[in-house]
């Protein structure tokens, strides 16, 4: 893949995010447990999303993302804290993929994704970013609830990550099942 491509990956995977993640602010805010925590959030699903199809350059696309909405939204206190965020933000559905490929055999190319594999991609990515980001937090001096606040982000994760990949999930099939009507 030629480095404009990648670099295109990369700014389309950010802008994704970036705009994903004002949408569930607009729609989602009222459910939101703490600043920044919410009941639901689609982004997850975005995440985990980009890195299942894009790899690095979706998990790159994210750092930024995160980056910008950082300084814009969520600063915390310093850019170094707010990279790490991002970092994090980026890493954990790559951590996430790695783990579900490479531990729970779940196969790489998802055309033959079942529901049972949707469930525990899922479950890792919703508990091992929430994991990830309310320690980090909890180290900076953000986070004061770190239980209450990582079962919320847990369940926020997971419900927007499974709405996002099973809406995917329902579009993939469908297409599949009218192409193979129509030939």
């Amino acid at each position: 893949m030629t480095i404009s491509r990648r670099i295109a990956i990369v700014i389309a995977s950010s802008f994704t995010y970036y705009l994903i993640l004002y949408l569930n602010k607009l729609f989602f805010d009222s459910f939101d447990f703490l600043y920044g925590i919410n009941w639901i959030f689609i982004p997850s699903g975005i995440q985990l999303l980009l890195v299942l199809v894009a790899v690095t350059e979706g998990a790159l696309g994210i750092v930024l993302a995160t980056f910008i909405i950082g300084l814009e939204t969520y600063y915390l206190d310093s850019v170094l804290h707010t990279s790490i965020t991002a970092f994090i933000s980026g890493g954990a559905p790559l951590l996430a993929r790695k783990i579900c490929f490479d531990f729970l055999r779940i196969e790489k190319e998802l055309e033959n994704i079942t529901f049972q594999d949707i469930i525990k991609i899922s479950f890792v990515f919703s508990l091992l970013s929430a994991s990830l980001i309310q320690i980090w937090f909890s180290y900076i001096g953000k986070s004061d609830a770190f239980i209450q606040s990582l079962f919320v982000m847990a369940v926020g994760n997971l419900i927007g990550t499974a709405l996002v990949l099973f809406s995917i999930s329902l579009i993939a099939s469908k297409l599949k099942n009218n192409d193979s009507s129509q030939n």
